[in-house]
C-alpha cells in the first residue's frame, strides 16, 4: 500500500505554488499546491490504488494544524478526482514539546500506523523541526521490520521578497539520499575511520 506521511504547519502561512523539482522531473506537477507531495502524488496515484495518508499535526493553543490540515486533505481529494484511487486517512497528534516523550511518540505511532510493504512517500516541508529525525528512525524500523520501501522523502523550499513577501524561486527537492545516509551511518562497518571515511566519500560520490 502506498502510505504518505505528511508533516503539517502550527502557523505558518501555506502558499500555493508551483515548484519546479530539482532532479528527477518525472515527479514535477504542472499545477501550484499547497502540500508539495500533492503534486508529486498527482505524478504516481493510480485508479483504485489503495493509499494511506499520515498527518502528523502539533498540538498547542496558537497550533492551526486542523485546519492546514483540512486544507491538504481538500486538495489532495481534488486531484484525486480524474484519477480515482481510494484514499484513507489518519492521524498522529504531538505536544510542541523537543522531549523524549515526543520523539517516541513520533516513532511508536508511526511504526504502528504504517502497514506492512507499505511504499512510503513522506514530506518534512512544514511541521515540528524534530519531526524530520523521528521519522527517520520509525522509517528504519519499517523498512527492516515490515518490508516497507521508502520511496520519497521530499522538501519543498521557498523564499521570500523582503518588501512584497510574495513567494519567490521555490523548489521540491528530493532529500531520499539523506535518509539512506542515515541508514548507512548506522549499519556502517570499518575498522578504523579512514576506511569509513572512504565508504561516506564512495556513498557521496554516487
Amino acid at each position: 500500500m502506498k502510505t504518505v506521511v505528511i508533516s503539517v504547519p502550527m502557523k505558518q502561512e501555506v502558499e500555493t505554488i508551483q515548484y519546479p523539482v530539482d532532479g528527477n522531473k518525472s515527479i514535477e506537477y504542472e499545477k501550484p499546491v499547497c502540500c508539495p507531495i500533492n503534486g508529486v502524488l498527482a505524478k504516481t496515484l493510480k485508479k483504485d490504488e489503495k493509499v494511506k495518508v499520515i498527518y502528523i499535526i502539533t498540538k498547542g493553543e496558537n497550533s492551526d494544524c486542523e485546519q492546514k490540515k483540512k486544507t491538504f486533505i481538500e486538495e489532495l481529494e481534488n486531484i484525486n478526482k480524474e484519477i480515482g484511487a481510494v484514499l484513507s486517512y489518519d492521524t498522529i497528534e504531538i505536544d510542541f514539546e523537543p522531549t523524549k516523550k515526543t520523539y517516541n511518540k513520533i516513532i511508536i505511532d508511526l511504526a504502528e500506523k504504517i502497514p506492512e510493504n507499505a511504499e512510503i512517500y513522506a514530506d518534512t516541508t512544514f511541521g515540528f523541526k524534530a519531526i524530520p529525525l523521528s521519522l527517520f528512525c520509525a522509517l528504519r524500523f519499517v523498512e527492516e521490520f515490515r518490508e516497507a520501501i521508502v520511496q520519497y522523502i521530499v522538501y519543498g523550499k521557498v523564499e521570500f521578497d523582503k518588501e512584497t513577501r510574495k513567494p519567490k524561486n521555490p523548489m521540491l527537492y528530493d532529500i531520499t539520499s539523506l535518509y539512506y545516509l542515515f541508514k548507512l551511518m548506522g549499519t556502517m562497518g570499518a575498522s578504523n575511520a579512514d576506511d569509513a571515511l572512504k565508504t561516506l566519500k564512495d556513498f557521496f560520490a554516487m
